[in-house]
């Protein structure tokens, strides 16, 4: 299914990560922010723990895949992503460096992006365990566009990558815990002075 209908909502789906500071709510602090910009959750994987890939001496990340349906196009669910990092915190440091919140876009319904900043199906989806197991755990029938099966996939990066690049369930993500997925709305004459 490439969760796209001619003249409809996109299916989209985004991995976050963080791993500065209290990571479980700048996830939360993250989706909320996406939501106020135009997407709406459809599901979210499990939260798991995983060991920094590319620079090692960092702090472990808490990784989670959510699936969306927007009428945001492409850059505009780029543009939404950079504005969650934002309001969770983030500030410019090196590349695959620590970070309060990561939101990459994993795939945009069946189609395949190059180009203006953005490549879509995400060019390292295949290389990252702590997205290829949250993105089979909400969708394990899904085709990856130009890539073929996501449990084809999967069992190619069990097979071929580190022991230590494995992730493990923290259980349930619950973006709106506490508080409400969806801001309520400011009350009439709230601001006013």
């Amino acid at each position: 299914m490439s969760g796209e209908t001619p003249g409809g909502p996109v299916r989209v789906w985004l991995g976050l990560g963080s791993n500065l500071g209290n990571r479980v709510a700048a996830l939360r602090t993250g989706v909320a922010a996406l939501i106020q910009a135009g997407l709406e959750p459809e599901a979210f994987s499990d939260l798991y723990h995983s060991r920094p890939k590319y620079l090692p001496d960092q702090p472990p990340f808490v990784n989670a895949v959510g699936r969306f349906r927007t009428r945001l196009t492409p850059l505009q669910v780029l543009a939404a992503g950079r504005a969650a990092e934002a309001a969770a915190g983030r500030r410019p440091r090196e590349r695959y460096g620590p970070r309060e919140l990561d939101v990459d876009i994993l795939l945009y319904g069946g189609r395949r992006i190059e180009g203006e900043g953005l490549t879509v199906p995400h060019p390292a989806l295949a290389e990252r365990l702590f997205v290829l197991v949250p993105l089979a755990e909400l969708d394990p029938g899904l085709e990856v566009p130009g890539l073929g099966p996501l449990s084809g996939l999967l069992s190619e990066a069990l097979a071929r990558l580190p022991a230590e690049e494995r992730v493990v369930s923290l259980g349930r993500f619950e973006p709106g815990r506490g508080r409400p997925l969806f801001p309520p709305a400011a009350p009439a004459g709230a601001g006013e002075a």
